[in-house]
């Protein structure tokens, strides 16, 4: 018998994480462009039943639940102000575990290789930080002893381990009975049911603590740079970019390199350059601090940090701004706007075979085709506006800022580097405007994120986006945004924002999906354009 899995999240995380990500359970903390609990699922095994502890007054989105079906968890809620111990009877009594077996993980926990076919065992790490932690007694014969609570700040007992977060007990009803007698008190009901089950502590191999802010980004570094691609290398104290495109690396080096003092501020600090293995590379200091994108898809901050936020991507813009480069901002948005989205629109025709010239539709509403659009969105660059060029980031999108809380201000990092082929500083700061846009309007984060339902019916496009409440305060917010007279939202801006959903078509190719969702929302972004 397979028995219980169970996955105790009941309660949001502290007031440290909560400050960075909103009041979030803990399983629904962002790593990545995913949320932890999916890959607690994937260690856990998702071919098993699961069963997810949440707090009763958290409303689980749609897009959550179906993904949560899909991975075989069935969510229980349970009032909110239960104690762990307390909280285990309530899921377990919720569940009618009875007499099987029960394995049971913390929701702030990721075990990448927990001890699935073992019973009555603890997985056990080394303490890794000064929070407070559970310490285990171990005899000689291995048997777990006991648990001891260790307060935080002190330095516990030499060479006993620590729970890790991960418990496989043999009798879910002799652990219901042990955490009924010690009233709700999870290390004592745990010692209370090891009295009559020997018990052995399995060394943890890879265990990641995500319940305090520390130990937070500690633990998504390693969990994400095990998926991270090959051309970025973080050690933990640098990220290392490399690439067999030198002009790439060389621009954004060079860019970072002469970016000037005031807008450095608020960019990655570069530590290095130089080639090796046949690659080209950059060293920037890495950064403990969330991802934009991570925020805005999967967390739950309030409207006043995200204005915050907001609000020092306007500084740095205003930054940039004041630096002028002596050339032609509409030459420079002409090259990396308008020229490249026909460009790459040609690409994406030719590898796919799609009908770039084919009137389309959206939501049964008669649209361009994807050329005749981009031909149509040329002249509503302001191509002809006299603009000078300004310090540019070239990619200011939410997958490339980070945001230090403690400060108030942001950190780009990747910047472009290049307009055509040459490497620059400079650029059209309208272009900057429409990357901060893609995501915000654009919603490209979701997208990338999975959190979005396109529709594809012959030649009629839709798309449905996962509600998000900071959405419209962003949205109104960039709107009133305006730097070196050029506001947020204006028209122009929305022109290039609607243009980046084209031209990023064949640079996924191996996402079929994800590019029937760029259409739907060109398509999307084009007709409000049109109507506003």
């Amino acid at each position: 018998m397979n028995g219980v899995r169970l996955i105790m999240s009941g309660a949001v995380v502290g007031q440290e994480l909560a400050a960075e990500f909103g009041p979030l359970p803990p399983s629904m903390l962002p790593v990545g462009v995913r949320k932890l609990y999916e890959l607690q699922i994937e260690a856990l095994g998702s071919a098993e039943r699961h069963h997810l502890v949440l707090p009763e007054t958290y409303a689980v989105s749609d897009f959550d639940s179906e993904r949560l079906a899909a991975l075989n968890v069935e969510i229980i809620p349970i009032p909110e102000g239960l104690r762990l111990g307390e909280a285990v009877v309530y899921a377990l009594n919720a569940i009618g575990a009875g007499e099987g077996p029960v394995r049971l993980l913390h929701g702030d926990t990721l075990i990448l290789d927990p001890p699935l076919d073992r019973l009555d065992v603890v997985v056990g790490g080394q303490r890794s930080s000064e929070y407070a932690w559970a310490e285990m007694e171990v005899g000689r014969d291995g048997r777990i002893a006991r648990l001891v609570d260790t307060p935080a700040g002190e330095d516990g007992h030499e060479g006993w381990p620590v729970a890790a977060g991960y418990f496989a007990f043999t009798s879910a009803l002799d652990l219901l009975r042990s955490l009924t007698r010690m009233r709700g008190d999870f290390v004592g009901g745990v010692n209370h049911y090891l009295q009559g089950h020997a018990a052995q502590v399995v060394p943890a191999q890879a265990w990641l603590d995500f319940g305090h802010l520390q130990t937070f980004f500690r633990s998504r570094l390693a969990a994400t740079t095990a998926r991270a691609f090959n051309t970025v290398r973080i050690d933990g104290l640098t990220a290392r970019k490399s690439s067999l495109d030198e002009a790439k690396i060389w621009a954004e080096t060079h860019w970072l390199q002469e970016a000037p003092p005031s807008v450095q501020v608020y960019c990655g600090r570069l530590l290095g350059f130089g080639a090796e293995d046949g690659k080209v590379f950059y060293e920037t200091e890495y950064e403990y601090l969330p991802v934009l994108s991570e925020l805005f898809v999967h967390g739950a901050l309030g409207r006043k940090p995200w204005l915050r936020i907001l609000a020092s991507c306007e500084d740095f813009l205003r930054a940039c701004a004041a630096h002028r480069g002596g050339g032609s901002g509409d030459a420079a948005l002409r090259s990396i706007a308008a020229d490249k989205t026909l460009a790459r629109l040609q690409d994406f025709g030719r590898s796919t075979g799609f009908p770039i010239d084919r009137p389309l539709r959206f939501e049964g509403r008669p649209c361009p085709s994807l050329v005749g659009i981009a031909e149509r969105l040329t002249p509503a660059y302001g191509l002809d506006a006299g603009r000078g060029d300004t310090v540019v980031h070239g990619d200011f999108c939410f997958s490339n800022i980070l945001y230090d809380s403690r400060v108030r201000r942001i950190k780009a990092i990747d910047p472009r580097g290049l307009v055509g082929d040459k490497p620059t500083i400079y650029g059209d700061l309208r272009y900057d405007l429409a990357k901060l846009g893609h995501s915000v309007v654009g919603r490209y984060d979701q997208i990338v994120a999975g959190r979005c339902r396109p529709r594809v019916d012959g030649d009629d496009y839709a798309i449905a986006f996962e509600p998000i409440a900071a959405q419209p305060w962003l949205e109104a917010a960039l709107g009133d945004l305006e730097v070196d007279g050029v506001g947020g939202l204006s028209s122009e801006v929305r022109a290039v924002t609607t243009g980046l959903f084209l031209s990023m078509l064949p640079l996924h190719a191996d996402r079929p999906d994800r590019q029937a969702a760029f259409i739907a929302n060109a398509l999307r972004l084009y007709r409000e354009l049109e109507a506003a």
